[in-house]
């Protein structure tokens, strides 16, 4: 009869060896994968590291550059405001804003007409303020129209000197019918009758004109007045 060498302590023991080894295998595998993985990470850290470096290098530089630009644009901008103003002066000077320059197109477009320079600085140094003026005075007269039948009116002014007379449109009455006095909204046909001659000025009211004669100057504004009537405002200044 022969007898068995197995020994169930052996194999028991080996189990636990191969299980020890299994284990010793994983914890090397494992300290392996974390060097390897610590390796691979403080090298992307690194290369991050100068990839963002070399980012931050060129976001300066262009910065700089841009902040160089911005002066440059700013001193440019200041230089050409104040050339600006250089030229707005010399403009002004030459050709001036507001009254100034409306006198200086109507002196322009005067000799373009062809009056006599001479002439012209004659009335203009004989322009000044008027001096000797009267008080205000009011007269009345009829503006006459197609179907006014009364008599003649005017308004007679410094003893005759200027006479003032108009026409208009007749007004319509609520059927359509021309009335004898005149329509203030249409237009009106008013004539200064003088030494120099008659002057007629159209338009609606009020109409201002003047005229000089026996050395004053007559100022007058023709307004509307109560119905049919026109109203004369008028005062006189010492001409020239």
């Amino acid at each position: 009869m022969t007898l068995s060498s197995y020994n169930p302590h052996n194999r028991y023991r080996e189990r636990a060896q191969q299980r020890i080894a299994n284990a010793v295998t994983m914890i090397i595998v494992i300290g392996l994968s974390a060097s390897v993985g610590f390796w691979l990470g403080k090298q992307y850290g690194v290369e991050r590291s100068i990839s963002l470096g070399e980012q931050v290098s060129a976001l300066t530089k262009e910065r700089n550059l841009l902040q160089g630009n911005v002066t440059e644009l700013r001193a440019e901008a200041q230089t050409a405001n104040t050339r600006y103003e250089q030229i707005k002066a010399e403009y002004n000077a030459v050709m001036p804003e507001g009254p100034m320059q409306d006198l200086t197109k109507l002196v322009r477009e005067q000799l373009e007409q062809g009056m006599a320079p001479e002439r012209l600085s004659f009335v203009i140094k004989s322009a000044r303020p008027p001096t000797d003026c009267t008080d205000p005075e009011t007269k009345r007269f009829v503006v006459s129209t197609p179907t006014y039948t009364g008599p003649d009116s005017s308004a007679s002014v410094a003893d005759g000197a200027v006479i003032i007379k108009a026409k208009g449109a007749s007004a319509s009455n609520k059927d359509g019918k021309a009335e004898a006095w005149f329509d203030p909204a249409q237009s009106v046909e008013v004539t200064f009758v003088s030494a120099s001659g008659n002057e007629v000025k159209r338009g609606t009211f009020p109409i201002r004109h003047s005229i000089v004669a026996g050395g004053r100057e007559y100022r007058f504004t023709i307004e509307e007045g109560a119905k049919s009537f026109a109203k004369v405002v008028f005062d006189s200044c010492a001409y020239p």
